[in-house]
């Protein structure tokens, strides 16, 4: 491996099916704690070092919190894939209130739970929690855990390694009669699968223009979606968006179709992943 950095080998492995495999991922110690964020209350794992434990401390994401607050409305259906615990169901249910509706897709079973647990004592009862994996094939999948957050992957086809596997179901978002009536909004996070995920999505994004936040990590997803990051925002300039990275402070810089421009934004960020906001042209 001579001449690579460091950080691209460490990160090559920790993607790698062979680190996967080895179990090594950090699971969720059950320390909860029901945390109200003035908005509504959650449920966390306090020692959840990828989203409980900033929620805890009232440090979540706030500059994509903003632009949900600026552009959700009463009465839209919110698609939220790789819901995580939930915090963005949550949120996108108080605001679009009792006549809208949140479909919070999530495969992590102990996420679900978290989530039904907040749902049900905030009496959410427009969101509908569906434990599952999108992606652009029906399949199972094995789910790689750590902490709250996961990557999914094909099964190994090693007998010893598949009978240790954590497997979930992945679903086409376009073969699921939930959303016959719209989507207005979509969330997405799931770790480099971004594209495989709206890329099952497609039909849907084509019929109901959707807005949409995405997490945009380009260094995860050749190994996870099979692509690289230009080919995703490519794909979604092709749905017909503009595309504008969301700023820390929750402005927006306005890229349009430019992706070298969304690619130089994330190059400067000096961060692992930046987040993307495209609207219809």
């Amino acid at each position: 491996m001579a001449g690579i950095e460091l950080t691209e080998v460490v990160k090559s492995y920790v993607q790698s099916m062979e680190f996967q495999n080895r179990n090594l991922f950090k699971p969720q110690t059950g320390e909860l704690a029901f945390i109200d964020t003035g908005t509504f209350k959650i449920y966390v794992d306090t020692q959840d070092q990828a989203v409980g434990s900033h929620v805890a401390h009232g440090a979540y994401e706030p500059h994509v919190a903003k632009l949900f607050r600026t552009h959700l409305k009463p009465g839209m259906r919110v698609l939220d894939i790789g819901a995580n615990i939930g915090y963005f169901s949550l949120l996108s249910s108080s605001i679009v209130g009792e006549n809208g509706k949140v479909f919070s897709i999530e495969p992590n079973m102990n996420n679900c739970r978290l989530l039904q647990a907040s749902k049900s004592s905030n009496q959410f009862s427009n969101i509908s929690i569906m434990q599952i994996a999108a992606s652009d094939t029906a399949s199972l999948l094995a789910m790689n855990t750590s902490y709250s957050n996961g990557t999914t992957s094909g099964l190994s086809e090693e007998m010893e390694i598949l009978l240790r596997s954590n497997t979930v179901p992945a679903f086409k978002i376009d073969s699921l009669k939930e959303f016959d009536e719209g989507i207005d909004f979509i969330k997405i996070d799931v770790e480099g699968a971004e594209y495989r995920a709206l890329l099952g999505a497609e039909q849907l994004i084509r019929k109901f223009k959707p807005m949409i936040v995405s997490e945009f990590s380009p260094t995860a997803m050749p190994s996870i979606s099979g692509v690289d990051g230009i080919t995703y925002l490519q794909f979604l300039c092709s749905l017909g968006y503009n595309l504008s990275v969301i700023n820390p402070s929750g402005e927006l810089s306005q890229f349009g179709d430019d992706i070298h421009g969304v690619m130089n934004a994330f190059e400067e960020s000096g961060v692992d992943h930046i987040d993307l906001f495209a609207i219809q042209r």
